[in-house]
């Protein structure tokens, strides 16, 4: 019986995908599938290391990363917002709509569990601002500590995560009742079907810049 663990390097297709980058052509032709109905399980493996390693070059990598791979992925340099586009984009489509999600939406919940987990940690470090070398900017003021309990773990959510959840419970023509809370956006995807996760994208100057040059690119007439 093959590998099949939730982590991203923990199944046979993955590692065999792993171990055939060599250089960034190899990452870029694992991410073709945005915007297809549906997403094979080979395909979709591969779309996650390939993003794996688009965070590893951001300075993001994951500690189950292979050590030859993540010693090649290196030597890749930052990668471009092309490549950063694309790889986001691919792994919202495996995360989406995915013969991988389907299979553990079938598992026991806790290895559910660990899956969502998983896929939501991947995107969270693919989407952080890219580190550099240059001298960081002045830090900005933190902000204040949110003792508020998160409805799944219970635990404090924190300096960084201000996340609720509102829900309708019941509803009809004159009233509706809803209820809500605090939530770990980990959490929350933990307890969520594969194919409903919370996909929470974050948006720095350096993208924000790439979008608008990419919206401009779009609206040009054909031939000006």
């Amino acid at each position: 019986m093959g590998a099949w663990g939730s982590g991203s390097f923990e199944n046979d297709d993955a590692l065999d995908y792993a171990g055939e980058i060599a250089t960034v052509a190899d990452l870029e032709r694992a991410l073709v599938v945005a915007g297809t109905e549906y997403v094979e399980v080979t395909e979709a493996c591969q779309v996650v290391v390939a993003a794996e390693c688009v965070a590893a070059m951001r300075g993001y990598p994951s500690d189950g990363m292979p050590a030859e791979l993540a010693e090649r992925v290196h030597g890749f340099g930052k990668p471009s917002m092309e490549l950063f586009d694309k790889a986001r984009d691919n792994l919202s489509a495996v995360m989406s709509r995915s013969e991988l999600g389907d299979l553990w939406a079938e598992a026991d919940p806790a290895d559910r569990a660990a899956y969502n987990v998983a896929m939501t940690d991947l995107m969270e470090r693919l989407g952080k601002p890219a580190k550099t070398s240059r001298k960081p900017a002045k830090a900005a003021k933190r902000p204040a500590f949110n003792h508020s309990p998160c409805s799944f773990c219970g635990e404090p959510m924190g300096e960084v995560e201000a996340s609720m959840f509102d829900i309708t419970v019941a509803a009809d023509d004159i009233s509706s009742m809803r209820l809500g809370g605090w939530a770990h956006i980990k959490c929350l995807n933990a307890a969520l079907h594969p194919r409903h996760l919370i996909q929470n994208w974050e948006m720095d100057d350096e993208l924000l810049d790439f979008v608008m040059k990419k919206l401009e690119a779009g609206t040009e007439e054909p031939g000006d």
